[in-house]
């Protein structure tokens, strides 16, 4: 047998290394370059920085890696090799989910198994779908807040326009004089309460004397409750006398005595209403008067009488 030259030697030994070293990158990467028959593939319009050797997990647990990532003819979607090394088949409509592993945004891949019956072939397509990043996330929580507070701050600026449409200069004044009649009416309620607090003070003797006064008069009436309530049971056995009474029939007549009066009937209403009885009287106190005047004035026309004796003198009028 002929001996292989040192060149091709040579060239034989550089071309395994760089065989190995692909692999061995692949392998160190975690990619099964022996294991190429359970291999699946997925379509993605944005893989969002998924890498070659991401795992992929299954309710957390790595079943497998990402083997290659390709871009199609078109140059608008990207073709992922997924290599399961822990699954032996998967059902027909599993997806393949690109997801954030952590929050620095590590990408990987969740499977997520699907319920058909039928399973998969190695080298099939499986549908895809991708997980919203952290900043989409946080934009979708973040975007109603940032909503709300617009709409706040506008309200805000439309509440400082009107307060400051109306708080115009003689309004402000009003107001900063009202704030300080309110400060003056105040002083004047503590002034007040200062002297009705020392009016107190030096009346705490006497406030105390009332006081006592008061309680003594609620006890006295306390003891005499059973003498007050014979009080008030008797004016209430008066008043029921009374109102059983024949009041209205006395009532009656006495209205009926009052008419009879009023109109002239009876001596007494002839005596009251008749003029002729008043002038009557009124002529006989006159001539009375007259009487009386003249036995004062001329007392020896109605007395006569002399020791020695004498005449009588005529009437004269």
């Amino acid at each position: 047998m002929k001996r292989l030259s040192k060149e091709f030697l040579t060239g034989f030994i550089f071309l395994l290394s760089i065989i190995l070293l692909i692999y061995g990158i692949k392998f160190l990467k975690g990619v099964d370059v022996f294991n190429s028959n359970k291999t699946y593939f997925s379509i993605y319009s944005n893989v969002n920085g998924l890498q070659v050797g991401s795992t992929i997990t299954l309710n957390g647990f790595n079943v497998g890696i990402v083997n290659d990532i390709t871009l199609l003819n078109d140059n608008k979607d990207l073709l992922v090799s997924l290599s399961l090394t822990k699954l032996d088949s998967i059902p027909e409509n599993s997806n393949f989910k690109i997801i954030n592993q952590d929050l620095m945004g590590t990408k990987g891949v969740s499977l997520i198994l699907g319920n058909s019956s039928s399973y998969a072939k190695y080298g099939d397509t499986i549908t895809s779908s991708v997980e919203n990043s952290l900043q989409d996330e946080v934009n979708a929580q973040i975007l109603p807040l940032k909503n709300k507070a617009e709409e706040l701050i506008g309200s805000v600026d439309s509440l400082l326009t009107i307060v400051t449409a109306v708080l115009n200069k003689n309004t402000r004044e009003n107001l900063s004089n009202s704030i300080k009649s309110l400060d003056e009416t105040f002083l004047l309620m503590s002034q007040t309460m200062i002297k009705v607090d020392s009016l107190v003070y030096y009346n705490d003797n006497r406030v105390s004397k009332i006081l006592l006064n008061i309680e003594s008069i609620t006890s006295n009436i306390n003891s005499n409750n059973n003498n007050i309530m014979k009080i008030i049971e008797n004016v209430s056995s008066i008043t029921d006398s009374i109102a059983q009474s024949d009041i209205v029939s006395f009532v009656n007549n006495i209205n009926e005595l009052t008419s009879k009066i009023s109109n002239g009937k009876g001596s007494l209403g002839k005596l009251i209403n008749d003029d002729s009885f008043y002038n009557n009287l009124e002529k006989s106190s006159l001539e009375m008067n007259q009487l009386i005047e003249d036995i004062k004035k001329n007392p020896s026309r109605y007395v006569n009488f002399s020791i020695l004796g004498g005449s009588k003198k005529s009437y004269k009028k």
